[in-house]
């Protein structure tokens, strides 16, 4: 059992896409990325009672800086024999003193960075665990204001950026390098949060704030209904502008790294315009609250994107105008 074998089980397309990665980023990379998602497995595990929950999600950061067995085995004795976890999920956590033990060998930098991203995206799950409602209970509950939703953006997508930033900075230092970086991984979990909205209704969680619904005469329980949506309509467009605008972050980003590292190049650029494919399919679709259908763009259009790789990794001109193109698409579906 090895790292890439748990990251190609957990998720293949990132599997793939660390693939093309130059090596050593690639281990750092599947590295952070199953630690994190190990932590998020432990926090969607609704068998385990929530206050048991919150407390691995606390100490969680702290197994992974001192790989402690004792606080190693209290979480795994804590998932029960049986459970609802998806395969590649139970293969993982079985197998994270594998990830623990991959950290352990890392640079002294590349765990400080990895250490900071494991913090934020816990810090993130608390408040998660602690402020929504369990699946089970029957009851609803939205983030309270913009800044809650955007503090969670932040955690979440906008840290893991921030590890990606330096990862490829590689210790120079470059704020609006970072800065950047950040901007575009909160843009991506924001697309995240709208591709899965329907969804996470239906468990309970909206990540939209409460004040937009209440400015647009909604209350998170009318969510539960496809006929509500034409009212939700503007607060999904706000969101989609402002993934949209974090997003063109990725032009003076993507200028920052030399042509000659085409994998760089193409780790960052391919996110961003999957994104911009999913922003374009939200805002042009009926309902996104139809639980029975959730905008994914079709494999085509992945293996595509990676196909054309060439063209717009080593121009910086083609890649702005990519991004430009598809920007203008989504601001005109907004408009109708």
């Amino acid at each position: 059992m090895d790292i890439d074998f748990l990251l190609k089980s957990t998720a293949r397309s990132l599997y793939l896409s660390a693939k093309f990665m130059p090596k050593k980023k690639s281990k750092v990379f599947s590295c952070a990325y199953l630690i994190c998602r190990a932590a998020d497995s432990i926090a969607d595990t609704e068998i385990i009672p929530l206050d048991k929950r919150l407390h691995l999600i606390n100490i969680y950061p702290k197994l992974v800086e001192t790989s402690d067995p004792d606080l190693l085995r209290e979480l795994q004795s804590a998932l029960p024999k049986k459970n609802n976890l998806h395969e590649s999920e139970r293969l993982l956590l079985k197998n994270l003193s594998v990830c623990l033990d991959a950290f352990n060998n890392l640079s002294s930098y590349h765990k400080e960075i990895t250490l900071h991203v494991v913090n934020a995206v816990c810090k993130a799950m608390q408040w998660d665990l602690s402020y929504f409602p369990e699946s089970e209970s029957g009851l609803l509950k939205a983030a309270p204001n913009t800044a809650r939703t955007q503090i969670y953006c932040e955690h979440m997508g906008g840290e893991p950026g921030v590890f990606w930033s330096k990862l490829i900075l590689n210790r120079k230092d470059n704020d609006t390098f970072i800065q950047n970086g950040k901007k575009i991984g909160m843009a991506l979990q924001i697309t995240n949060i709208l591709r899965d909205l329907a969804q996470d209704v239906k468990i309970g969680r909206i990540y939209l704030p409460l004040t937009d619904l209440t400015e647009n005469n909604l209350m998170p329980q009318d969510l539960l209904e496809k006929k509500t949506y034409k009212k939700l309509k503007p607060v999904i467009f706000k969101w989609i502008t402002w993934g949209v605008n974090n997003l063109a972050a990725a032009k003076d980003f993507m200028q920052e790294i030399p042509k000659y590292r085409f994998l760089d190049r193409a780790s960052v650029a391919w996110p961003v315009i999957w994104s911009l494919d999913t922003l374009l399919l939200l805002a042009s679709s009926k309902n996104i609250l139809d639980k029975n259908k959730i905008e994914k763009i079709p494999k085509r259009t992945i293996y595509l994107t990676m196909l054309a790789s060439p063209f717009y990794c080593l121009s910086d001109f083609v890649f702005n105008k990519i991004i430009d193109k598809k920007t203008a698409l989504i601001k005109e579906q907004i408009k109708g």
